[in-house]
Parts: structure tokens; C-alpha cells; sequence
């Protein structure tokens, strides 16, 4: 009785193993020892997601077809597989640290083109838009500064750039030009004094490359260069067009040489520059909040780091 109950309970254990399904995890002894089944064989594929790498300041990091890291805050990389196009959310990746905005002084006052704001709602803050022309800069929707007491005589002019209208050895009469950018408070006369600029002039005013002294500056838009007043109170870049015209003052005109990988006045790096070319201080550029490299006490024109004045 006992060797029978045991032969049937023999006869069940094999039975039981036969029928066994395997297991996830379980290794398949069919093909190489080396194989490991994680799922049935209906399962569809799991697909993993590359990793994201996340700077220390929540930026994102993506890896160029070179190799090399390239860090944007919040914006997306474009271009061509071979890397050589850029969309314009590339462009203006500083040399210094990434966002976020730092507000920037000028005289102990924060204005439009320091705060850290897109004020005219155009997509680009501070001194990335080209109707800033400094800290001490009160509108962002036109070149003029908005500042008052800035060159606010009809005619007369001195250095545009110091945000006064102090005595810097700088003189100018608008209706010397023929192009009247005074406009009808200041039209041209022929008869109008016009004296030359001395050497000082143009070694003191801080012009920035492509304009003269007196805020006669060159500015691309749409492939088209035009000669405008920056102190029209109404001239924006959306508007060129309308825009007063000007002549430039050969005695103190800071001509802009991309060529030579100067970046000029409302323009950007030139393709195929690493760094901007400066005559004094240090080469910048700025990030998209508006940050530059340049120490406190100065910031970034045209590509060099310039003081601020006044300050």
C-alpha cells in the first residue's frame, strides 16, 4: 500500500514540472546561456528615453554634432544636421554665466534697458534689444534714451553716449546736416556754424561701432543699411523707415568693420567669429536674459565692455 501511494506521488511531481510556464527573470536554455527573456513574447519592446543633463542652474544641455556641450536657458537648439545653420534662438550665447538677469545701475536709478524686463514686448530684454543703448536708457521701443536733459536742444549736440549734456569737447549743430535730423524744429541751413570735432571728441564720447558721436549710427534691418538719428524720439527698428536721416561726422565716426569681427551698433556677433574684436576693454557677449561677462561697473556694447556713464 505505501510503495504504491509513493509511485503516484513520483508520477504527480513529474507531471507538475511539465506543465510549469516559465517565470519573468527565468533563463532561456534554448538559445545562448547568455540570453535573458523580460517579457512574453507578445509584449511590444520597451523604448528608453535618452537622459536629460541638467546644468546647476535648471538649464538643459544638449550635445552638438561635435561633441561639445552647448548650454541654453529654456531655449531650443535649431540648425542643420551638419551644425553649420542656426535659428536665431541660438544666437547670443554668452561668454559668461547663463540667466538669470542681473538688474543693472546706472547712477544709482534702474531704468528700462537695466530692469531685466522686456518692456516693449518684442521677445528681447535689456541691452539685447537694439533700441537700448545702455543702462541709462529709459525706453526699450525707441533708440532715443527717453532720459531728461539728454540732448534735448533741437540743434545743438554734444556726445550723445554719456548720458548728458555736459561739457565733453563735443559740439554740434544739426543743422549742419543736410539731411535735417533735427527735423522742422532743426532744419538744414547753410549758413549754420559748423565747426570740426576735436581729437578729445572722439577719444571721450564712448561711441559705439557704427555710429558718430552725435548719435548718427548705421543699422541693418532686413538686409538693408540705413544712416538714422538715434535721438528721434519716435525711431525704432520696426520702423526704420521713418526714422530720421543723418550724415555722419568724419571727425569723430567709429566705422564698424565686421570683416573684422567688430560687432556693430543693434547687430550680432558675425558668423564665423569666435569673440568680438575690441580697441579698449574686454570682448562680450550676451546670453538670452540680458547677462553679460563684464565686470560691475561696466557693461556690454557693441561687443566690448565699456563703463557706464554716467555712474
Amino acid at each position: 500500500m505505501v510503495s504504491r501511494i509513493t509511485l503516484l506521488a513520483a508520477i504527480s511531481g513529474v507531471l507538475t514540472l511539465g506543465c510549469k510556464s516559465p517565470e519573468t527573470g527565468d533563463t532561456d536554455t534554448a538559445g545562448s546561456s547568455s540570453t535573458t527573456n523580460t517579457t512574453s513574447s507578445s509584449s511590444a519592446p520597451t523604448t528608453l528615453d535618452p537622459p536629460t543633463t541638467s546644468s546647476p542652474t535648471g538649464s538643459t544641455t544638449d550635445v552638438t554634432s561635435t561633441g561639445e556641450p552647448v548650454t541654453t536657458s529654456g531655449a531650443s537648439i535649431g540648425g542643420s544636421t551638419g551644425g553649420s545653420t542656426t535659428d536665431a534662438t541660438t544666437m547670443d550665447l554668452t561668454t559668461g554665466p547663463v540667466g538669470p538677469c542681473k538688474p543693472t545701475e546706472c547712477d544709482g536709478a534702474l531704468y528700462a534697458c537695466g530692469d531685466c524686463m522686456d518692456n516693449d514686448g518684442d521677445g528681447k530684454v535689456d541691452l539685447l534689444d537694439p533700441e537700448c543703448i545702455s543702462p541709462c536708457d529709459d525706453k526699450e521701443d525707441t533708440f532715443a534714451t527717453g532720459l531728461p536733459g539728454d540732448n534735448m536742444d533741437p540743434c545743438k549736440q554734444d556726445c550723445f553716449f554719456d548720458g548728458n549734456s555736459g561739457n565733453d569737447a563735443c559740439d554740434w549743430n544739426l543743422a549742419c546736416d543736410p539731411k535735417s535730423p533735427g527735423g522742422d524744429k532743426c532744419p538744414y541751413d547753410p549758413k549754420a556754424t559748423c565747426d570740426a570735432q576735436s581729437p578729445e571728441c572722439a577719444e571721450t564720447c564712448g561711441v559705439p561701432n557704427g555710429c558718430d558721436c552725435f548719435g548718427c549710427c548705421t543699422i541693418v534691418v532686413g538686409g538693408v543699411s540705413h544712416d538714422i538719428f538715434i535721438g528721434d524720439q519716435t525711431c525704432s527698428a520696426a520702423e526704420i523707415e521713418t526714422c530720421q536721416e543723418c550724415t555722419k561726422n568724419d571727425d569723430c565716426d567709429d566705422e564698424c568693420d565686421p570683416n573684422g569681427c567688430e560687432i556693430c551698433f543693434g547687430g550680432e556677433l558675425p558668423p564665423g567669429c569666435d569673440d568680438p574684436t575690441c580697441d579698449g576693454g574686454d570682448p562680450c557677449t550676451l546670453d538670452k536674459e540680458g547677462n553679460s561677462s563684464c565686470a560691475d561697473g561696466t557693461y556690454c556694447q557693441t561687443g566690448c565692455c565699456v563703463p557706464i556713464v554716467p555712474g
